[in-house]
């Protein structure tokens, strides 16, 4: 079953960094499972996080950067922010 959550990461934007609110589900993995008589094992399913949408804490962006803004934060959670959006969500 997959729950709803929200993290904050940090944008690079010029100089400096703009937060940004990214909302995902996120879907429990489950782990391997050992050789049995009617089976030789199943690997373990690593966690699932999906994209919902990205905004600012406060304000709106014309819809130029916000394309870009959403682009930025499908790949940041993704790739980097991967592991922050796992913990996050197990500690809810």
């Amino acid at each position: 079953m997959s729950t709803k959550h929200i993290v904050t990461a940090y944008c690079p934007f010029g100089l400096g960094e703009i937060a940004v609110d990214i909302v995902y589900t996120y879907t429990p993995g489950r782990p391997a499972r050992g050789p049995s008589y009617a089976s030789g094992g199943e690997p373990a399913d690593p966690p699932e996080v999906e994209f919902v949408s990205a905004a600012l804490p406060e304000g709106t962006l014309n819809p130029h950067h916000q394309t870009m803004l959403v682009e930025w934060a499908e790949e940041w959670l993704a790739a980097e922010g991967y592991d922050t959006a796992v913990t996050n969500a197990e500690e809810f």
